[in-house]
């Protein structure tokens, strides 16, 4: 007789979010393991054809109160179990998924298994919900065994795999939630699974880095009269690091000089200064308006989502002294978005 392969083994951390609310109040009700697990093989029955799944509640957290404890808990406990898994599916709230993707795609290098990050814009208990089809799509794609092996955080919304720390949140109420404005899906879900290249692309050798996020990290959002006084004066001097999210071409209001009086005191302060923007197709900035940015000292995103370049700021702040900031910003740590490839 053939040998039967045996089921994938994977682990599903809850974390809240819309996916375990109660339809009808909207609220997120304290599950334990058992429960939330009695839910899922109700509303999920295919879960059991898929793999051996084992379920673990983290925590019942909406998901903006999910911050640098939340994901340093959550990388804690991946990196604690993922040696008994194949991979590990993680069900998240979807206003700072975004946020915490990025988080992990640092904190888990290098990412030894899938780690699949999904949510859903309706609860699992709602008619009409996407959680079902988020949570099995996600759960195969963590138990894939396709050769080549998906090992990176990603995140699965609306049969799309996109790269975990290159995802914004464009809708709170279409189903596809979801996008990666300046990187290709990882893979496309549906009658079979279409995979991307760049799903299999190992992450190269990086500086290993502490478990630590500054709390003293601003991001702000340029715009027309930006109160660069106000911030220069009240808000710079609390800071570590700030980042700006400018106009889509990559520009700033330069013209004003208490604007470029906010660069210039946070450069005598040594506090580095990102400058990241929501534009597609920009890799950094070809107008005179942008380019004084860079000359007063501003450190370029490239490609990276303005969540992305927070939490790797944040990130790399929390290194403490010692740490060339600029340097490792330069770095590509784990296909952010440095450059464009």
């Amino acid at each position: 007789m053939p040998r039967v392969r045996p089921k994938s083994r994977i682990l599903i951390l809850y974390t809240g979010g819309t996916f375990g609310m109660d339809a009808d109040s909207l609220t997120i009700p304290k599950l334990g393991a058992q429960a939330l697990k009695r839910r899922l093989l109700e509303r999920v029955p295919e879960l059991g054809d898929l793999a051996q799944c084992e379920v673990e509640v983290l925590m019942n957290r909406d998901s903006a109160h999910v911050g640098a404890p939340e994901w340093l808990e959550l990388a804690r406990r991946i990196r604690a179990r993922w040696r008994g898994f194949d991979g590990v599916v993680v069900l998240h709230g979807t206003d700072t998924l975004a946020y915490t993707a990025s988080a992990l795609s640092f904190l888990l290098r290098p990412c030894l298994k899938p780690v699949v990050l999904t949510g859903a814009q309706r609860p699992l208990a709602a008619l009409r919900s996407d959680a079902r089809r988020n949570l099995i799509s996600a759960v195969e794609i963590a138990a894939s065994r396709k050769p080549g092996r998906l090992a990176q955080v990603s995140v699965f919304f609306n049969d799309l795999l996109f790269q975990g720390n290159r995802v914004r949140k464009r809708s709170a109420v279409d189903y596809s939630g979801f996008d990666s404005p300046k990187a290709p899906a990882l893979a496309r879900v549906g009658a079979q699974v279409h995979w991307h290249a760049s799903a299999f692309q190992a992450v190269g050798a990086a500086p290993r880095l502490k478990d630590a996020f500054s709390s003293r990290v601003a991001m702000l959002q340029l715009t027309p009269g930006f109160p660069a006084r106000a911030i220069r004066e009240n808000l710079l001097p609390e800071l570590e690091g700030l980042v700006l999210v400018a106009f889509p071409s990559g520009t700033a209001p330069t013209h004003d000089p208490e604007f470029l009086a906010l660069l210039d005191e946070a450069k005598s302060r040594k506090i580095p200064v990102v400058v990241a923007t929501e534009g597609v197709g920009v890799t950094g900035s070809e107008y005179h308006a942008g380019k004084e940015m860079l000359a007063r000292g501003c450190l370029w995103s490239g490609a990276m989502t303005p969540e992305c370049a927070f939490v790797k700021a944040s990130l790399l702040l929390g290194q403490g002294e010692g740490v060339r900031f600029a340097s490792l910003w330069r770095r590509e740590l784990a296909f952010e978005g440095v450059s464009q490839r």
